[in-house]
């Protein structure tokens, strides 16, 4: 009920690659301004959704729940690199805090076609469909639970200092209850699913410019967390050629009961490179977490969301 309809759907219409029709268009990402004349001619939607997605004429058109062809990814791309705008893209690593816990609300929800997200599952609720592009409304993360997490008013924070012709694109990667250890690269289970899902990014013409990070409520008191982490920050920049992309770790709730695993948090700048710690101070528990004790309120994720674009502003100089 929250997916762009139909009659809404993005369209490229440039034969020169870039303008986008009134309709939207730019909302699925600046990685998908091309059209068939630069670089995305052929059959856009057969690689996804064949009855809903682009037709050749536009090269890259896509259908309600954000399903492109591989040709409109190439178009797009090229239609990127000829107007000169820009697809920031941001990755999103952790565990609940970061999915989020507070459902979101109706005032939460209002769409920026600016703002993209890659589809984490398949979701009824918005229409969104798993590693296909949509526009950003919560949930970003797991459908189920129909949560705010810190990314959405991050991104909407942060879209104030782009251009207007730049767009954002988030790649939602936290998985609630999860240790540090199941996103390790060696003996983790979903390295290669984050990898795997910023190459998606990557691929769409979209440039990684940060990653936020909260996690630790599983691991609280673990005096190897912070070389995990590393680690972890280490080889994904590696294996995704980010050099030394601004992270972002955030700290956990100071009232929860993992609040002394703030003091390894803020170990992360001594032994990361460019690595920030972005602060919860004041920032509230949920008073429905009766079981935890460890989630972030509502309003607790919209300050939260917004001082990680403030850390990520400094990061980059913006």
């Amino acid at each position: 009920m929250h997916d762009a309809s139909p009659s809404s759907a993005p369209v490229g219409v440039s034969s020169s690659g870039g303008s986008m029709a009134a309709a939207g268009a730019s909302g699925v990402g600046a990685a998908f301004r091309g059209a068939a004349g630069s670089g995305g001619a052929g059959k856009a939607g057969s690689d996804s959704s064949p009855s809903r997605g682009g037709s050749p004429a536009t090269g890259g058109a896509m259908n309600a729940g954000g399903a492109i062809g591989t040709a409109g990814i190439a178009g797009g791309a090229a239609g990127t690199a000829a107007t000169g705008a820009k697809f920031h893209v941001f990755l999103l690593l952790g565990q609940s805090n970061m999915s989020g816990y507070p459902k979101a609300q109706d005032a939460d929800k209002t769409k920026n076609p600016r703002i993209t997200v890659l589809g984490y599952d398949n979701c009824a609720a918005t229409g969104r469909q798993q590693d296909k592009w949509d526009v950003a409304v919560p949930p970003l993360h797991e459908c189920w639970n129909g949560a705010i997490g810190p990314g959405d008013y991050f991104s909407k924070t942060l879209l104030d200092k782009l251009p207007a012709s730049d767009t954002i694109g988030l790649v939602p990667c936290a998985i609630s209850g999860e240790r540090i250890e199941t996103f390790m690269k060696s003996g983790g289970t979903k390295y290669n699913w984050i990898v795997g899902r910023a190459k998606l990014a990557q691929q769409a013409g979209g440039v990684v410019e940060g990653i936020l990070f909260h996690q630790g409520e599983s691991n609280t008191g673990d005096q190897t967390w912070p070389g995990k982490v590393s680690t972890l920050i280490s080889d994904l920049r590696k294996d995704l050629g980010l050099a030394d992309v601004p992270f972002l770790a955030g700290e956990l709730a100071y009232d929860g009961s993992s609040k002394g695993h703030n003091a390894l948090v803020n170990k992360l700048p001594m032994i990361v490179s460019n690595a920030y710690v972005v602060s919860a101070s004041g920032l509230a528990l949920d008073p429905a977490d009766t079981t935890y004790h460890v989630h972030f309120g509502h309003a607790a994720q919209v300050t939260f969301g917004e001082r990680y674009a403030v850390k990520m502003i400094e990061a980059l100089h913006w």
